[in-house]
């Protein structure tokens, strides 16, 4: 019975070192997504924001509601990339490590 249990142990050691990996790899990946030439955005895969340029040609007063528009798609546009990445990843490894489908878990 306790071998049982150190191979459990085992297994999920395996597991924990695999996702860590993974999630070390995903904060090294870099997302860029930009709105033309006005705003720029970068993410890592897990949905840290990394940098923001604005063009400076685009920053006038009278811009500013639309840059603010602008910066929240673009922002939102940027994340939705990386948490896809981010769940793709997850994905693949839950299938090289043959687990078995449990929503939400990956």
């Amino acid at each position: 019975m306790f071998e049982q249990f150190g191979n459990i142990m085992e297994m999920v050691k395996k597991v924990q070192s695999n996702v860590d990996n993974v999630q070390d790899q995903l904060k090294q990946e870099r997302i860029e997504v930009s709105s033309g030439d006005v705003v720029k955005i970068l993410v890592n895969g897990q949905q840290e924001l990394i940098s923001i340029q604005l063009n400076a040609k685009y920053l006038l007063a009278d811009n500013a509601a639309l840059l603010q528009d602008l910066l929240t798609a673009t922002i939102n546009n940027a994340l939705a990339k990386s948490r896809e990445l981010n769940q793709e990843a997850m994905s693949k490894l839950a299938t090289d490590l043959n687990l078995p489908k449990i929503p939400g878990m990956f």
